[in-house]
């Protein structure tokens, strides 16, 4: 059995002094708990930050991919704009490149053109002086004429040329308006007048090829 023999007074003092060291350490307790935990969230702050300016950067790599793709979108799109304005202006139109192409391979070797005139027209044309031919049933309407005049060293070769003229696709209806023989320079040669019409075949049609 314990017996405390100090004054009530005393005995009071040591209880309060007690009560504030146990305060004391409560309080100690909780700021080093708010401690802790401000630490750990500014540990888990600073992971997501590093995660957000990963994810960022990742995005800006991105970014820069698909910008670099939408270039190349934007091209393919102007490229398609381009070539359906040209495939429009070409289209139901004659192509005198192709035509030309096409004159020079049939032309003979002896013979050569002095002078050609080609026109496009939705009515059969005439050569002046000379009634327009029918059209031949199955060709269809007629989108114009070329006219040539030329020389050559023989009539066979003159016939030749209409004959060949027959085989090129759109040429239609050739004609023989006039063959002579003149002479250029001591050289004897036989001067023609010839034309063709254009058949709707000679048209370019919708992707401006022929």
């Amino acid at each position: 059995m314990r017996i405390n023999l100090l004054p009530s007074e005393i005995r009071e003092r040591q209880r309060a002094r007690r009560r504030t060291v146990a305060a004391g350490v409560v309080g100690l307790l909780i700021v080093a708990a708010v401690g802790g935990f401000f630490f750990l969230q500014q540990v888990r702050l600073s992971s997501v930050q590093d995660d957000l300016e990963q994810q960022q950067a990742v995005n800006a790599e991105l970014q820069q991919d698909i910008n670099e793709l939408q270039r190349f979108a934007d091209l393919e799109a102007e490229l398609l704009a381009t070539r359906g304005l040209l495939d429009e202006l070409l289209q139901n139109q004659v192509l005198w490149s192709g035509v030309l192409r096409d004159i020079s391979l049939v032309i003979p070797g002896t013979a050569w053109l002095t002078a050609l005139q080609g026109t496009v027209t939705a009515e059969p044309v005439a050569t002046e002086g000379v009634a327009p031919p029918e059209t031949p049933e199955g060709e269809g309407g007629l989108a114009g004429q070329i006219t040539f005049t030329g020389n050559a060293f023989d009539h066979r070769t003159v016939a030749l040329w209409l004959a060949r003229l027959e085989d090129v696709s759109g040429f239609v209806n050739p004609w023989l308006s006039s063959s002579q023989k003149t002479e250029i320079g001591t050289t004897e040669v036989v001067e023609f007048n010839s034309s063709v019409d254009l058949s709707e075949d000679a048209i370019t049609p919708p992707g401006g090829q022929r």
